[in-house]
């Protein structure tokens, strides 16, 4: 019973709240119509009567050319208003006081929130009448199918909604919406987001972490070791307390944690497949105390296989929901080419444009940093000049448009073999010598082929340490300042 009450007066808290934030919307709408347009709202997102019909006949006034103000707006109102801000009044007084309280430059400031508390209010409402209905077609004695069907139907009626209220979601001037961050990053001493875990991505990327909310990609070829840096990044996110969900269509959850071993305490591979023969006890103890450690951190990984992004999308969610700890989460996939299209018939840069704008509005709805590995296409890997270009990504260079940066490693090493050992004439040798120059053994490349706010030119250089597939620093740590 008392459960039950403190649900109760949580619901009514909830309606209470977007009561005052709808006259506080209403309030503004008055001094600027144009909100009416701009706010993404429709009547039926407003729980009481008296603010669907005050909404409803705004629009139809603003639609037609009219002013919307207490003058225009009192015919419409019911004889009556009850408002937890002014009591009982009459539709004037009621009109009249929000005209007053929609004056102060103060009120306008929070009109942002406010729409966002209409928002999640309307939101909260239409699941809980979708969950109705689900409950009441399942206590009629549906079949599964049926059941599956109408949950389908919601589901995509609830994506619609999402949808609608996303599109209008930068209600805050420009201005404000920068103040807002500044203010956020000031407070938690830096950018919201996923701890990089190697100083010279952080560098070729012009950003001191995987942002919350953005879309990055991690372009190389097979054999380069993607993979190998990838669990460097999710170990090193692991670490430090994120929420880290793995998307992998090409390593089990047993292989990625002997990578990581292999990675942090210097065991190799090798080794960890026969621990009887080739590793000392205190080894085998590292090993099984990093197993049982990890399992206690929010990690999760997922073995891929036929899955679209979709399904990835809906695997993303229910993690974020389960493992949430207030850290920014960081959702990996590998990668972009095994993702299962909508249609297998379209080509490669219109399924990558699908996949790329569902993760991208996956990572601002729930402000997670989302990775997505690239495996080169083989074009690029043919030129005379190896190095990555945004021509090498799975689409093509038009494939890079929803991505907020992406990354690429290139391995100089891996190409110079591939040609000397099928090298036949002077002119084979003359272009290897050419573009492979200087020591290139255990040497990765790092750069970027799309950087939002810096020099998309500059590259860095990285150690790759084979025994331990792990890369390494070369340059001394440095603090975030001095890094940027």
């Amino acid at each position: 019973m008392n459960a039950l009450s403190n649900r109760d007066a949580f619901d009514r808290i909830t309606e209470d709240d977007a009561f005052q934030a709808t006259e506080l919307l209403l309030a503004c709408i008055f001094n600027d119509n144009s909100l009416l347009i701009e706010c993404g709202l429709e009547p039926d997102d407003f729980a009481e009567g008296v603010h669907q019909i005050a909404f409803r006949e705004a629009l139809a006034l603003h639609e037609g050319g009219q002013h919307v103000n207490a003058v225009s707006l009192k015919p419409f109102m019911p004889k009556l208003v009850s408002s937890k801000r002014f009591g009982d009044v009459t539709p004037a007084q009621y009109l009249s006081n929000l005209m007053i309280l929609g004056a102060d430059p103060m009120v306008r400031r929070n009109i942002a929130g406010a729409i966002e508390v209409i928002k999640s209010v309307s939101l909260g409402r239409q699941l809980a009448r979708e969950a109705q209905i689900a409950g009441e077609i399942a206590a009629e004695g549906h079949t599964l199918l049926t059941l599956a069907d109408e949950i389908e139907h919601m589901e995509q009626r609830l994506k619609e909604l999402k949808a609608r209220f996303r599109e209008t979601t930068s209600i805050a001037s420009p201005g404000s919406s920068y103040l807002s961050m500044f203010e956020a990053s000031a407070k938690r001493d830096g950018v919201l987001g996923v701890p990089i875990a190697l100083p010279e991505i952080a560098k070729v990327l012009s950003e001191p972490v995987f942002e919350a909310g953005n879309l990055y990609g991690l372009l190389s070829s097979s054999g380069e070791g993607k993979s190998s840096l990838t669990m460097q990044l999710i170990y090193h996110a692991v670490s430090h307390g994120h929420p880290v969900l793995f998307l992998s269509y090409d390593q089990s959850a047993a292989q990625c944690v002997r990578q990581m071993i292999a990675q942090v305490h210097e065991i190799s591979v090798r080794q960890q497949r026969e621990p009887s023969r080739l590793m000392t006890d205190y080894e085998r103890d590292k090993c099984v105390l990093f197993a049982t450690e990890i399992n206690s951190k929010p990690f999760d990984i997922i073995r891929c296989q036929r899955e679209g992004v979709d399904k990835l999308v809906a695997y993303a969610r229910r993690f974020i929901k389960k493992r949430a700890n207030g850290k920014t989460p960081f959702i990996v996939i590998d990668h972009i080419g095994k993702v299962k299209p909508r249609d297998p018939k379209l080509s490669a840069d219109r399924i990558s444009g699908e996949v790329t704008v569902e993760l991208k509005a996956l990572a601002d709805e729930t402000q997670a940093s989302v990775l997505i590995l690239n495996q080169r296409n083989s074009f690029g890997t043919r030129r005379d000049n190896p190095r990555p270009i945004a021509a090498d990504l799975y689409g093509g260079e038009g494939a890079k448009a929803d991505y907020d940066a992406i990354l690429y490693l290139y391995r100089a090493e891996k190409y110079k073999a591939e040609r000397v050992a099928t090298a036949a004439t002077g002119s084979d040798w003359k272009k290897i010598n050419s573009v492979f120059v200087g020591d290139l053994e255990g040497v990765a490349e790092v750069g970027s082929v799309k950087c939002r706010f810096g020099d998309p030119t500059l590259h860095e250089h990285l150690k790759f340490e084979a025994e331990y597939t792990r890369y390494v620093s070369q340059k001394p740590k440095r603090t975030q300042e001095e890094m940027f």
